[in-house]
């Protein structure tokens, strides 16, 4: 007998807070058989759930459950480097395609299993590198990518080789809220011929923010205190792996960008925002990176 994998049970839920995880739905489970390829076989999967025929999500808030068992054949960058890869397993893949700019949260409240998550945009295997590549995910765990309209996004839950396990995920549509991003203690203050500078060096990992020009790897967010009108300029420079990418927004997601600019679009690893502010706020610098390589960068910011 071949193994399978369990068709998830979907759920359409409303408006949810990002603290209600763990919602269940009462549908039965229905199983889906079919054939399920090795990690190193290149054809199709025709299996319904793998990445070449994902399951089609509607663009709502939605939660689904699945079992994961049998062989794997999609695997990530993120914990290649681990001595067993804990996406070497079976994995299951969604696919959203949305119809307006938005931040999508990604909750897995409960899992049988170890899991992984990846996100990737417009495909998904491995040759798409993923705007989230997390492992281990702990129930809870709150992650999230920016979805733009033009683009369909493929969330692939992933498992340890050997897995026969249930899992709970939820999609939720909007505004992670700024607990969701990692700010840096240090903050910028606009005031008359002011400035700072930062310089940091960041290993290869993944982070926690993202937006229009990308930044799959860590980052850091600074809180910058805007009391007058006047024009503020920001530079990144960095080192040749950073690849930097320099963002301007109102909150932690992607759909509160005001502006942004990137190596990949500028050509050169120096980037700049010059913005002028017309009334006090709250704003945020994101020095970000196109990869997840690493690397070193300096910013500065200079006000009016």
């Amino acid at each position: 007998m071949k193994p399978r994998s369990d068709l998830p049970r979907l759920a359409l839920v409303g408006a949810l807070a990002l603290a209600a995880c763990g919602l269940r739905s009462d549908a039965d489970d229905d199983e889906s058989g079919g054939d399920e390829t090795s990690g190193l076989d290149t054809e199709a999967d025709p299996r319904e759930g793998s990445c070449d025929t994902p399951y089609v999500l509607p663009f709502a808030n939605f939660e689904v459950r699945g079992r994961l068992l049998g062989p794997g054949k999609v695997r990530g960058w993120c914990g290649r480097d681990a001595a067993d890869d804990p996406d070497a397993g079976p994995e299951d893949s969604y696919i959203v395609t949305p119809t307006f700019n938005v931040d999508v949260l990604v909750v897995i409240p409960e899992s049988e299993f170890t899991p992984t998550l990846r996100v990737t945009r417009d495909g998904c295997q491995e040759d798409v590198f993923p705007q989230v590549c997390a492992t281990p995910v702990a129930a809870g765990d709150l992650w999230h990518f920016f979805a733009e309209t033009g683009h369909s996004y493929t969330i692939t839950i992933d498992s340890p080789e050997g897995t026969d396990g249930h899992y709970t995920m939820q999609l939720l549509y909007g505004d992670p809220g700024v607990a969701a991003c990692p700010i840096h203690p240090s903050v910028i203050d606009q005031k008359p011929g002011g400035s700072f500078a930062w310089a940091n060096s960041f290993s290869r990992r993944q982070g926690q923010v993202d937006g229009a020009c990308g930044g799959p790897g860590a980052e850091n967010m600074f809180q910058l205190n805007v009391f007058y009108p006047g024009s503020i300029n920001m530079r990144v420079t960095a080192d040749d792996s950073f690849k930097p990418v320099l963002s301007l927004r109102t909150g932690c997601g992607g759909a509160t960008e005001v502006q942004c600019s990137s190596a990949e679009l500028t050509g050169s690893n120096v980037v700049e925002i010059n913005q002028f502010f017309e009334a006090p706020g709250t704003y945020y610098v994101v020095v970000d990176q196109g990869g997840v390589e690493g690397g070193s960068y300096s910013l500065d910011v200079f006000t009016e």
